[in-house]
């Protein structure tokens, strides 16, 4: 089901065709999050211009936290590993 929601567009499309975007991880880790917090039907509806602006706020504090702690994980592993 997730990955149904993925590859819809944000808005809904007028006349004009649009390209389909290629996600990134940071998409996708964008997408979760919407999930998570109960906004995945607004986004796919309105798309991320209709979300308010504490809505987005909390999504890219909470990206940037994630982000983070991605990096520490690798950071951490990567010192364990090397010699």
């Amino acid at each position: 089901m997730e990955k149904d929601i993925l590859n819809k567009p944000g808005k809904k499309s007028s006349t004009k065709s649009k390209k389909s975007k290629i996600l990134t991880d940071n998409d996708i880790m964008k997408y979760e999050i919407a999930s998570e917090l109960g906004l995945i039907d607004k986004v796919t509806e309105l798309g991320w211009a209709g979300l308010t602006a504490k809505e987005a706020g909390k999504i890219g504090g909470m990206l940037t936290s994630r982000k983070k702690q991605k990096k520490k994980a690798e950071e951490a592993k990567k010192d364990d590993g090397t010699v």
